[in-house]
C-alpha cells in the first residue's frame, strides 16, 4: 500500500449516505386526481445530508422558491450507445457554476460535473444547470473503452474549499467555523484524517453492478487521477489506442510494464512535474511556488509500487478505463468459461475518491449505465417499440458542501434528470419500461403503487433490482413491491446505489388526468408528474406472461447452501456508548466491526470461487446502513427488523432468492429496559471469475467517507495468505 498523501495512500472509495425514511400517507397537491407511486418523505436535517443531526435548536430552511422547470417534459440525458461490439466514450470531469432547481439559495454553486462524448460526437450539454454524466449503453459481451480526463480547474475553488490533503494544508481534513470562529468540522465533529470529508480535486469512476476485475484498468477505485487540463484526448490518443487494441485481442494489461512504454515515460514525467512545480494549484513553476513535501509527493509512492510489482495508484490528467463484459454463454451458445456473466439490466458509474465521495455525487458526478442482453431482447418480443418509449430516470439532490460543515441548513430537493418535478405522459392502453437509479448520496425511499381513482390506476411490476432481473416467481410474487405479510418486514426500500426496473401499465379505459410520484418532499407534492393523455392504444398493451417472460439466467439460480464454506459476520455501528445519533456534538463515528477504514488493512479476505453466506448487523439506531459490495452480487436469504412488532418480523422466503449488489440493513431499536436489539440481513455470495483488491461500505456516502468502509481482496485459492 502506498505512502499517505494525507488523503491519497491507497484509499479506498465508499459511498454511502442515507437518510432514514418514514412512508408518506398521500401526495398533496391542487388536483383531486393527483395520486402517489413512490412514497417516503426524506429525512430532514443533518441526518439526510451527512448522517447526524445538526445542533440542537437548528431553523429549519425557509420554503422553498417555485419549482424551476415544474411544467417541463422529463429531459432525455444524452446517450452514448456501443457499436459493433465496443463501447466507446470520452468522459471528462469538469466544473462550473450551476443553479439548481429548490434551493433555498438563488445563487450558482461551483459543481463538478461528467461530460460526456462518443465516436459520434458530444452528446448535448446544458450549461449552467445540474444534470448526471451522460448514460452509457453496452451489451453484455462488449468491449467497454473509456478515455477519463480530468480537467477541473482547481484555481476556480475559493480559498482552502478542495485539495486540503493533497497540499498538506492542516490536518487534511476540510475546514469548517461559525461566524466567532469556532470550529464545526472537524473538531466539532469529532473527525480526524483520513476519515473526514477532504473534497478533492482527484477523480475517478466505479461502475456500479459492473461483474470485471477491479483491479488495473478496471472497476479500479483505488486509482487516482489528478487534474490536468494539458492532458487531453488528442494528447492521449495514440497511447490509449494501442492499450484498447491490446485488450481487443485478449491482452488487456495486468501489469504496468504492460502499458505502452510511452504512456509509463510521460506519467512518470508529469508525476515529476506534479511534485515539483506545485501542479496542484495550477501554478506551473511559478516564483514562490516549491515543492510538494516528500509526505505529499506522488512519484515516490508510485515508484515504490512500481518497483514491487503492483500497479501504481496516481495518475495524471487521464486514465484508460478498458474491460469486457463478460457473457456466460456465447453467441454459439456455448460456455464462455465464466462462473457468472454481467448481469444485463441498469446499473450506474460515479465517483469514488474516498473523503470525498459524498461532495463528489452531491456535486452530480454520477450517471446511468444500461447494459442489455437477453433480458432486453425478451422485452423487445413483447413490446417492439418498448426502446422508443423507455425512462431513465436518475434521482440526484446537488449541493457544494456536506451538511455536517454547514449545521441546520436542510436538505436539497430530489430532482429527477437535473429536474424539479418534470411529467411523464403515458397514453391509455400503454405499458412502459422505467429504469430508477437512486444517486442521491443519502435518501431511502420505499416503493408503493398508485392508488386508485374511480376504480382505476395505474399498475406497476417490478421486474428488476439492482441491474438483475427476476425470475418469473418473483416477477409474479412481487416480493419488494407487495405488502409485508403478517407484518413482516418488507425489502421494499429503495436505497441510494439501489436501482429498480418497474413496468408501468396505464388501463385502456383510463380519463385524462395526473399522478403524483412520489416521494413528497418538504410537501412539495412529490418528485415526478405522470399525465395520462392521448388516444388510447388499440389493443391495449399488458403485462409479460409465463410464456413469454424473459428467459432467467442459469448462473443466477439459488445458490446451494451446501456449498457454503465460510460464514462471516459484520456489524455495522458507530462508537461505544452511544445510542442515539442526535446527540451532537460529536457526530457518530460511524465503523464496521468497531474499526474505520484504514488505507493499509485488508479486512477481509476471500477465496477465489469460494460462495460464502454473511450477516450484516446494525447496531446503530434509527438509521438504516445500504450494504454495498462491488464485482460480485449477492442474494438476500432474510431480513430481521426489529421495529416491526410481530411474531413475524423476519423476511425470509425458502427459495427464489432476490439478487442485490445494495441492501439497507434495519436500524437497531432500544426497548425501556435499555436492552439493544440489532436489525439484520442475511446474504449469500459467490466470489468468483475475477482475483483483486477492491471494497464493501455503507452507501450512505457521508458514512463511507468518514469510515465505514473496509478494504477486501479475493486470492486465487493457491495464494498463500498474510495476515495484516
Amino acid at each position: 500500500m502506498a505512502a499517505d498523501h494525507r488523503d491519497a495512500g491507497k484509499m479506498r472509495e465508499l459511498h454511502g449516505t442515507l437518510g432514514q425514511i418514514a412512508s408518506s400517507a398521500a401526495a398533496e397537491g391542487t388536483l383531486s386526481t393527483r395520486r402517489q407511486f413512490l412514497t417516503g418523505a426524506l429525512a430532514v436535517s443533518g441526518l439526510a445530508l451527512s448522517g447526524v443531526p445538526g445542533p440542537a435548536g437548528a431553523q429549519s430552511p425557509a420554503p422553498a422558491a417555485p419549482a424551476q422547470g415544474s411544467s417541463q417534459e422529463l429531459r432525455t440525458i444524452g446517450e452514448i450507445r456501443s457499436r459493433n461490439g465496443r463501447m466507446r466514450a470520452v468522459i471528462t470531469v469538469r466544473n462550473e457554476a450551476r443553479s439548481v432547481p429548490g434551493l433555498k439559495t438563488t445563487q450558482p454553486l461551483m459543481l463538478r460535473y461528467f461530460e460526456g462524448k462518443g465516436p459520434e460526437g458530444g452528446w448535448p450539454n446544458e450549461h449552467g444547470v445540474p444534470l448526471p454524466g451522460p448514460t452509457l449503453r453496452a451489451r453484455v459481451g462488449d468491449q467497454v473503452e473509456i478515455t477519463f480526463l480530468n480537467h477541473i480547474k482547481v484555481e476556480d475553488f475559493p480559498g482552502s474549499s478542495i485539495d486540503n490533503a493533497e497540499k498538506g494544508t492542516g490536518t487534511g481534513c476540510d475546514v469548517s467555523t461559525d461566524q466567532s470562529g469556532k470550529n464545526l468540522y472537524p473538531e466539532g465533529a469529532g473527525d480526524t484524517f483520513p476519515d473526514c470529508f477532504h473534497g478533492s480535486s482527484t477523480a475517478n469512476l466505479h461502475f456500479h453492478g459492473t461483474h470485471v476485475t477491479p483491479d488495473g484498468l478496471g472497476d479500479n477505485v483505488l486509482a487516482q487521477i489528478r487534474p490536468n487540463p494539458g492532458v487531453t484526448e488528442e494528447s492521449v490518443q495514440g497511447d490509449f489506442a494501442r492499450i484498447f487494441a491490446a485488450a481487443e485481442s485478449g491482452h488487456l494489461p495486468v501489469h504496468w510494464d504492460d502499458l505502452p512504454e510511452s504512456w509509463r515515460d510521460k506519467q512518470l514525467g508529469l508525476l515529476r512535474e506534479y511534485d515539483d512545480t506545485a501542479v496542484w494549484q495550477g501554478k506551473r513553476g511559478s516564483p514562490g511556488h516549491p515543492a510538494l513535501p516528500l509526505e505529499n509527493q506522488l512519484l515516490p509512492q508510485s515508484k515504490a509500487l512500481i518497483a514491487m510489482g503492483q500497479w501504481p495508484q496516481y495518475q495524471i490528467g487521464a486514465y484508460p478505463y478498458c474491460f469486457k463484459l463478460p457473457e456466460y454463454i456465447d453467441a454459439q451458445g456455448k460456455p464462455t468459461g465464466y462462473t457468472a456473466g454481467q448481469c444485463p439490466g441498469t446499473h450506474w458509474y460515479h465517483a469514488h475518491k474516498h473523503g470525498s465521495t459524498a461532495i463528489d455525487v452531491f456535486n452530480g458526478m454520477a450517471g446511468a449505465f444500461v447494459i442489455e442482453g437477453d433480458y432486453d431482447d425478451g422485452l423487445a418480443k413483447i413490446y417492439p417499440n418498448l426502446r422508443q418509449t423507455e425512462k431513465v430516470l436518475i434521482l440526484q439532490q446537488f449541493v457544494d458542501v456536506p451538511n455536517l460543515e454547514l449545521p441546520g441548513r436542510g436538505p436539497s430537493p430530489v430532482l429527477v434528470n437535473g429536474q424539479q418535478k418534470p411529467t411523464i405522459t403515458m397514453r391509455p392502453g400503454e405499458v412502459q419500461l422505467w429504469r430508477l437509479v437512486n444517486a442521491t448520496v443519502n435518501t431511502t425511499i420505499t416503493l408503493e403503487g398508485f392508488t386508485a381513482s374511480n376504480g382505476l390506476a395505474p399498475e406497476i411490476r417490478q421486474i428488476a433490482q439492482d441491474g438483475v432481473q427476476f425470475r418469473y416467481e418473483n416477477y409474479k410474487n412481487q416480493p419488494l413491491l407487495s405488502p409485508p405479510t403478517a407484518g413482516a418486514p418488507p425489502s421494499n426500500t429503495f436505497a441510494p446505489g439501489n436501482r429498480v426496473d418497474i413496468l408501468v401499465k396505464i388501463p385502456d379505459s383510463a380519463a385524462p388526468q395526473q399522478y403524483s410520484f412520489l416521494p413528497k418532499v418538504n410537501s412539495d407534492g412529490g418528485i415526478l408528474t405522470l399525465t395520462v393523455a392521448g388516444t388510447p392504444i388499440i389493443p391495449a398493451m399488458d403485462f409479460p406472461s409465463e410464456i413469454d417472460y424473459p428467459r432467467f439466467p442459469c448462473f443466477l439460480e439459488d445458490i446451494d447452501p451446501t456449498t457454503i464454506r465460510i460464514k462471516r459476520t459484520m456489524d455495522f455501528g458507530w462508537e461505544a456508548g452511544r445510542k442515539l445519533p442526535n446527540v451532537y456534538p460529536p457526530a457518530p463515528q460511524y465503523m464496521i466491526d468497531g474499526r474505520q477504514f484504514a488505507e493499509s488493512r485488508y479486512d477481509q479476505t476471500m477465496v477465489l470461487g469460494d460462495a460464502e453466506e454473511w450477516t450484516l448487523t446494525n447496531s446503530t439506531t434509527q438509521i438504516a446502513h445500504p450494504f454495498h459490495i462491488h464485482i460480485n452480487p449477492f442474494q438476500v436469504i432474510e431480513i430481521f427488523d426489529p421495529a416491526i412488532k410481530s411474531p413475524n418480523n423476519v423476511y425470509k422466503p425458502d427459495k427464489n432468492f432476490v439478487w442485490q449488489d445494495t441492501i439497507a440493513i434495519p436500524p437497531a431499536q432500544i426497548d425501556d429496559n435499555g436492552k439493544l436489539t440489532k436489525g439484520h440481513v442475511k446474504i449469500r455470495h459467490r466470489f468468483v471469475d475475477f482475483p483483486g483488491s477492491f471494497v464493501l461500505h455503507c452507501h450512505i456516502l457521508a458514512h463511507e467517507d468518514r469510515g465505514m468502509m473496509q478494504l477486501i481482496r479475493v486470492v486465487p485459492a493457491d495464494t498463500i495468505i498474510k495476515h495484516h
